[in-house]
């Protein structure tokens, strides 16, 4: 079962004769020392291998490209109007959000939405740049269009999978130069359709990563992605010590750390030698199990190496995987 901080260190203390704590006392030398110890085990087994109990998941649907109706827009200018088509003022841009592109025509030139201005009929947008191509004043063809698309995973790290919602198509994940070199440098001419290739853009006002899809989305799809988090210490006395719903071996091997290093605290070198290698067997366990699950069907063995360490020497165990 999950444990949080507090209990694990309780577990340290009691193997050494120490009272259980109900909070963590800031001073305490021996606390610090096991909210430490917690901390490089949990990093020590997230960073061997990657674990399906770590990852993360959230989805996002795509929009439509926008061409009802027609524009008007005068060259140097920074506004574009929608129109029914004739030139008429209209209402087609509810949809239309800032950071969207537009194309006018035939002109091959994409112009970021900076703002956009609904309900006083005609619907407005304003551009990121002015416009350089011919005015037109009688509605032209356009085509909004949105590329780029966040996800709420809080300190993400590596995206393990993208792939459609209905039929689980995968989006392979690459960097945005080599969509440019696809594209040949125009990542919105007759581009559109489903996504292939996803790479990320940096991240929103909220810190959270975005994404640009290519080619570019013609309707909506849902897309869900699959992603592992940072690492991040944790300090919080009743907080799970793992990111994800990790199975009980992953636990049990940070707590035979703790009373490693709390026997070692004890100088009780016979009682710390013992939990040392429990940690390992355990560690080694939780690796090999839980790697075996993710990459089904590949043969794996086990590398285990020791390193030296500022505690002294630790095992280090890592999974490797037979070419497929």
């Amino acid at each position: 079962m999950a444990k949080t901080l507090g209990q694990t260190v309780n577990s340290a203390l009691r193997t050494i004769g120490e009272p259980d704590i109900v909070e963590f006392t800031a001073t305490n030398q021996l606390q610090n020392i096991l909210i430490d110890t917690a901390n490089e085990a949990v990093h020590d087994i997230l960073e061997a291998a990657r674990f399906r109990w770590g990852e993360k998941r959230d989805a996002f649907t795509t929009h439509a490209k926008l061409t009802t109706g027609g524009v008007n827009v005068t060259n140097g200018s920074t506004g574009v109007t929608s129109t029914d088509g004739d030139g008429a003022g209209a209402d087609n841009f509810t949809n239309v959000a800032v950071g969207d592109f537009i194309r006018v025509g035939a002109d091959l030139i994409s112009y970021e939405v900076a703002s956009v201005s609904t309900g006083a009929s005609p619907d407005t947008l304003g551009l990121g740049d002015s416009y350089l191509g011919t005015t037109v004043t009688s509605g032209s063809s356009y085509t909004v269009l949105r590329d780029v698309y966040g996800i709420s995973i809080a300190n993400l790290d590596e995206i393990v999978l993208a792939s459609y919602g209905d039929d689980g198509t995968e989006i392979k994940i690459t960097d945005i130069q080599d969509i440019h070199d696809k594209a040949n440098g125009d990542l919105h001419r007759n581009t559109s359709g489903r996504p292939s290739y996803m790479a990320e853009v940096g991240v929103d006002s909220s810190d959270n990563p975005k994404f640009l899809l290519w080619p570019y989305p013609d309707t909506a799809y849902l897309v869900s992605v699959w992603a592992t988090t940072k690492f991040t210490s944790n300090t919080t006395f009743a907080t799970n010590m793992f990111n994800g719903d990790a199975p009980d071996i992953a636990y049990d091997a940070v707590s035979h750390k703790l009373r490693e290093r709390a026997c070692i605290y004890d100088e009780d070198n016979a009682q710390a030698q013992y939990w040392g290698q429990q940690y390992d067997r355990a560690r080694f366990q939780v690796i090999a199990r839980e790697s075996r699950q993710y990459r089904d069907g590949q043969n794996m063995s086990v590398e285990t190496y020791r390193r030296s360490t500022p505690r002294g020497h630790a095992s280090i165990s890592q999974i490797v995987f037979d070419r497929v």
